[in-house]
């Protein structure tokens, strides 16, 4: 119990310094509607091969498995555990993003897709009858399960087994570290609320047994000379009263920037935990 708690207190701590959660629900909403147009271009999806395999390889889905996505954005995963699985819900509360996952519904005659428009946080699992009704329940990269309570009502919908995909605390973006000793002298650190660390141990201190496994993928950006300034301003809106700070970021991107386009990736490395509920 002293773990568990430890482990709990940690990934809140950390959490409080994490962008997310200092916005309110609609800033939020906000922030995903405006990332729904460029996202399935920005966010590799070589890793939902992956990860379907490694459910398929558990047995934890089948042709007659029902499953949650949490956080289903434009569907990288509802989509492709349609094409195995009898039943699929979408779960999202961005609009733009499920506006997206309808169109790829619709075009690719998918019929076994349901969507919810909710916020996983504020759902009443007995009272939406969800309660131990799905046999997986899949988060990946959401932000809104970076936190103990959100993480551990994903084991109160499943009924069989759970799949949970964050990062290992680790990216590598030969640009913004660029970005970073050119404008601040230094490597920027950022908070590690998706670290895959925070999650594992809460799960295995409370008496689980989850497996990890790691895959690789590439999150690619472009975006335009103000785009891309105001990304870096937000990167450093801490430091933005210092002397010259807004100046070094425009000649920085006036310095990378090519036809128009500033681009940038990072290579992630994502854990993938899986386990079954109790």
């Amino acid at each position: 119990m002293e773990n568990l708690e430890y482990w709990k207190k940690e990934w809140i701590k950390v959490g409080k310094e994490y962008i997310l959660n200092k916005n309110t629900e609609d800033k939020n909403i906000k922030v995903w509607d405006e990332s729904s147009k460029n996202y399935d271009e920005t966010v590799c999806n070589n890793r939902v091969k992956d990860v379907i395999e490694n459910l398929k390889l558990k047995g934890y889905i089948n042709e007659k498995s029902e499953v949650l996505d949490i956080g289903c954005g434009t569907g990288s995963y509802s989509i492709e555990l349609s094409k195995i699985c009898k039943k699929v819900y979408a779960l999202d509360y961005s609009d733009c993003m499920l506006n997206i996952l309808k169109e790829k519904i619709k075009s690719n005659n998918i019929d076994n897709i349901e969507i919810i428009k909710a916020n996983w946080n504020d759902i009443n699992l007995n009272k939406e009858n969800m309660y131990k009704k799905f046999d997986l329940v899949i988060s990946s990269l959401n932000p809104g399960c970076y936190n103990p309570n959100s993480l551990l009502k994903i084991n109160e919908a499943s009924n069989k087994s759970c799949c949970y995909i964050a990062t290992d605390g680790k990216s590598k973006d030969d640009v913004l570290e660029k970005a970073d000793e050119f404008i601040l002298g230094k490597r920027l650190e950022f908070c590690g609320v998706s670290d895959i660390i925070y999650p594992f141990n809460i799960l295995y201190f409370s008496g689980y047994r989850p497996s990890i496994f790691y895959t690789g993928t590439t999150w690619k950006y472009k975006t335009s000379y103000e785009g891309s300034v105001n990304k870096l301003k937000n990167r450093y809106k801490d430091y933005l009263d210092k002397y010259e700070i807004i100046d070094k970021i425009e000649k920085f991107v006036n310095r990378e920037i090519k036809d128009g386009t500033f681009y940038h990736e990072s290579k992630v490395t994502l854990g993938v935990i899986t386990w079954e509920v109790m």
